[in-house]
């Protein structure tokens, strides 16, 4: 996302004499919508992930002006089951020869642990970006034409365990294809203020998309939307285009562990390892 941010989730930050990054965190969920789905919601970590490295990372003079930044890979782990929304939170950098991480550990006001989460990304220029992008849509929608919304059959909300607010992004699982589960993701049911508990940039499909369609597609696999995620990872090596119906194909290597691999128009854009009890 470019860097012309009109508001900043976190707020106070000090930069320690370590390089590392202590701030505050807003509980206003008036604007932050997506509080009020709780505090280890797989789409409030992510929505945290990006807004706190942004804030930290603003903090830090580590952005100029007209740049854009794009995450490649994050995980997380949840912590205290009993921890509340994010009072405040701790930004921090690891390097590894040539590969920089990203780590973020949020607390509740009473000094809980929610979450801690890491991530690696990628900042570039906003021009050559645009003008990139601007071809890979040109050419997915050649490929593939978007389709209006009321010609994809998405799963019901009750399969799901979203409110009122929230929107399916995912088709029922097909009884001809059962490890394999339809998405898309569009202006309708995925950006404000039509579903105003995902944002985003609105270029694409980002990673608090991402995360929401994995966490509905397990709700289909499980058969059952009763559960906790408490962890997980993505890792992303393709944009995902808005509008283009794309599909995840699942696979579970552990108990409580369920593995989707993301595909559009024939590419593999995205892995998702979600961990549960």
């Amino acid at each position: 996302m470019a860097r012309q941010f009109a508001r900043s989730y976190t707020s106070d930050h000090v930069i320690n004499a370590d390089g590392s990054v202590d701030f505050k965190c807003s509980s206003d969920a008036s604007e932050w919508p997506w509080l009020t789905l709780g505090p280890r919601h797989p789409v409030v970590i992510q929505a945290q992930n990006f807004w706190t490295s942004v804030g930290a990372i603003l903090a830090l003079g580590g952005m100029e002006e007209g740049q854009w930044s794009a995450l490649t890979w994050t995980d997380w782990q949840c912590g205290d089951p009993d921890a509340g929304t994010a009072a405040r939170g701790v930004y921090s950098r690891e390097k590894s020869g040539e590969i920089e991480t990203f780590r973020t550990t949020l607390f509740d006001g009473q000094d809980r642990e929610i979450a801690m989460m890491r991530g690696r990304g990628v900042i570039f220029r906003n021009r050559n970006f645009e003008e990139w992008r601007g071809e890979a849509k040109r050419k997915a929608r050649a490929e593939n034409p978007q389709i209006a919304p009321d010609a994809f059959a998405f799963a019901s909300p009750e399969a799901l365990g979203i409110g009122p607010s929230e929107h399916s992004l995912v088709a029922p699982i097909s009884s001809e294809s059962p490890a394999t589960i339809a998405a898309l993701v569009n202006r309708e049911n995925g950006l404000p203020p039509a579903n105003p508990m995902l944002g985003g940039s609105g270029d694409h499909v980002n990673s608090v998309h991402m995360i929401e369609v994995a966490r509905q597609a397990l709700c289909l696999v499980q058969g059952d939307p009763n559960f906790d995620v408490i962890g997980g990872e993505m890792e992303l090596n393709r944009y995902v285009e808005l509008g283009t119906p794309f599909s995840l194909t699942h696979d579970q290597p552990a108990p409580a562990t369920a593995r989707f691999t993301l595909e559009q128009l024939g590419r593999d854009c995205a892995a998702i390892t979600l961990n549960w009890r």
